[in-house]
């Protein structure tokens, strides 16, 4: 009987308590030297992408140096897609816009380039935006197998000054 009324209170108790997220951390090291983007840009960034798998929301921390808020293509940087993206590579070769990040208060300046700050921003209301195929559970999959790439597009280079692979953290 007792076991019962434990039982009981435990299931009142998990009811009660919000789900747990889970979150999947990725990083990505964006340059001007590796592939997709061979600029020779000497600019850099640096970024950790945290993904919560319950709220389908994505949280963004990125550091750019030798690019600066003025330096962004204004045809992206005004628009919806914003100066920075991610773009999933299909083994078919096919590039797709994923998810864009809109100018906006989540960029800053900083004395050697800028930072994008971005949280519980919904996969959903990005990928509207580019109106890209993918679900949530397909870019997820796409993140953990490494073909999403985040670039920066800038006046210098259009198609994408700095850019990197979306890798799963150690």
């Amino acid at each position: 009987m007792r076991f019962g009324v434990v039982a009981a209170a435990l299931l009142a108790l998990a009811a009660a308590l919000p789900a747990w997220s889970a979150e999947v951390v990725f990083t990505a090291a964006l340059r001007g030297d590796t592939e997709p983007t061979n600029t020779g840009s000497k600019a850099a960034g640096d970024a950790k992408i945290v993904v919560d798998t319950a709220t389908q929301t994505v949280d963004v921390d990125l550091k750019v140096t030798g690019i600066t808020l003025t330096d962004f293509w204004g045809q992206v940087h005004h628009a919806p897609v914003g100066p920075i993206h991610l773009h999933h590579y299909a083994a078919n070769g096919e590039v797709t816009l994923v998810m864009p990040f809109p100018a906006g208060p989540s960029y800053a300046a900083t004395a050697d380039g800028f930072t994008l700050t971005v949280r519980d921003y919904p996969y959903a209301s990005g990928a509207k935006i580019v109106q890209t195929p993918l679900s949530f559970e397909q870019f997820l999959g796409s993140l953990k197998a490494g073909i999403v790439v985040m670039n920066i597009h800038t006046t210098k280079f259009n198609d994408g000054e700095i850019s990197g692979k979306i890798v799963a953290a150690n």
